[in-house]
């Protein structure tokens, strides 16, 4: 998809106008790690469209830079994607999804699926779903 490895903060718009394309609005929450900071005032920019920008500053913060990463909201977007996080971990090592040797499109996104349900399966059987 791309020639060189983009740094992560110029992918947010690409993202989030993939979301747009997906589900015909912007998303209510939208959370990432410290390398997708860009600025205050890009942060202050998707706040005016999404009601909740969980992206943690680099560095030192200000007052309210603090405030705001120690706001509930803020916290809650970060441990869901922190369990995303998990959740791809555990795909890769415990199922294999680490890589796919199936030749093909078809092949591929039907070894993610049955990768993906055989995942939900078990985290259902376990009683946390």
């Amino acid at each position: 998809m791309f020639a060189k490895k983009p740094v992560d903060h110029s992918l947010v718009d690409v993202v989030l106008e993939s979301h747009r394309k997906q589900f015909g609005d912007d998303p209510s929450e939208f959370s990432a790690d410290k390398g997708f900071y860009e600025s205050m005032e890009k942060i202050q920019a998707l706040e005016a469209n999404i009601e909740v920008v969980s992206i943690g500053k680099k560095g030192s913060r200000t007052t309210e830079e603090t405030l705001r990463e120690h706001s509930e909201p803020f916290r809650s977007a970060q441990r869901f994607r922190a369990g995303v996080e998990g959740s791809i971990s555990f795909l890769k090592r415990c199922l294999g999804l680490w890589r796919c040797m199936n030749k093909g499109w078809k092949h591929f996104v039907a070894t993610v699926g049955a990768t993906v349900f055989t995942h939900n399966l078990l985290v259902l059987a376990r009683g946390r779903g």
